[in-house]
């Protein structure tokens, strides 16, 4: 699908929640089945298993963010992907730029905005596309068994292209847990290495998150679920405080959730009440 079809709204794709449209949603609900086979190098020998159909696993990587939302230092980082995807990348003694094929956990665009930044990808690049499948949208996959799918279709690319190297990223919750593994056609130098890095992640900075505030604070970032009739319902809002802590809230009005779409809201001042309601002032 050309990209004008994928973000503009239309009869056959409604806006979901602003500014995604139903194609930039990740569907998991579909039957499909993955399967990926592991053996030694003696017993893909013994079963006369072609050589050139070998693929390696080199190293992998795991690590979580901050579990909840509101204690991330920033919505638009992830210090988990940052730190895990460059490690599995040292464990496999490869730099990003050695790396000739890529499968981005595509739930969101936002997702694969964020690891994309975090491991010095450019998105865009026609020579490197951020996933091998298609992405969760178009390939599929249910529920984290996309992954399943991920590496095997990375593993026929890298057969298909003999020496080349591939990276598979995955993530669950909301950006949170995430998980990483490099491959290649060839024998890597040593064993398989895995790391969990996840005290060095720990080690990032957080944000203060505020579950009962009252007070006026700057719109930090938004989002604006629409119903099935096209029309905007409400505002997620994260709001920072004074004292640059953070807080979660919810505006209902009609107006403000229309104002919300047509407008830029970041930076605009929000009156938020303890209950976690909101009205932007």
């Amino acid at each position: 699908m050309p990209a004008e079809q994928i973000w503009q709204p239309g009869p056959d794709n409604r806006m979901i929640s602003w500014p995604y449209t139903k194609l930039m949603n990740s569907n998991n609900m579909v039957e499909q089945g993955a399967v990926v086979i592991i053996a030694s190098a003696e017993a893909a020998t013994r079963l006369k298993i072609p050589a050139e159909q070998w693929v390696f696993p080199y190293a992998g990587t795991d690590a979580h963010d901050t579990y909840a939302i509101g204690q991330r230092a920033e919505l638009h980082r992830s210090p988990a992907i940052r730190i895990a995807g460059r490690r599995a990348l040292e464990l496999s003694g490869l730099g990003i730029d050695d790396v000739g094929l890529i499968d981005i956990y595509s739930c969101f665009p936002s997702a694969v905005q964020v690891a994309a930044a975090e491991l010095g990808l450019p998105v865009g690049e026609p020579d490197r596309p951020l996933t091998v499948t298609g992405g969760l949208t178009f390939a599929g996959g249910p529920w984290n068994n996309y992954v399943t799918h991920s590496i095997g279709t990375m593993a026929e690319r890298l057969v298909e292209h003999p020496g080349s190297r591939g990276l598979i990223t995955a993530n669950g919750g909301f950006l949170t847990k995430h998980s990483f593994g490099v491959y290649g056609t060839e024998p890597p130098g040593g064993e398989f290495h895995w790391q969990d890095v996840q005290s060095e992640v720990d080690a990032e900075p957080t944000r203060t998150a505020l579950v009962e505030w009252d007070g006026v604070g700057t719109v930090e970032a938004w989002t604006t679920p629409f119903d099935r009739d096209g029309r905007p319902e409400k505002v997620f809002l994260a709001v920072r405080t004074p004292d640059d802590s953070r807080t979660l809230a919810v505006v209902t009005d009609a107006s403000e959730a229309e104002a919300s779409v047509r407008d830029d809201i970041a930076g605009v001042k929000a009156r938020v009440l303890s209950d976690g309601t909101a009205t932007l002032t």
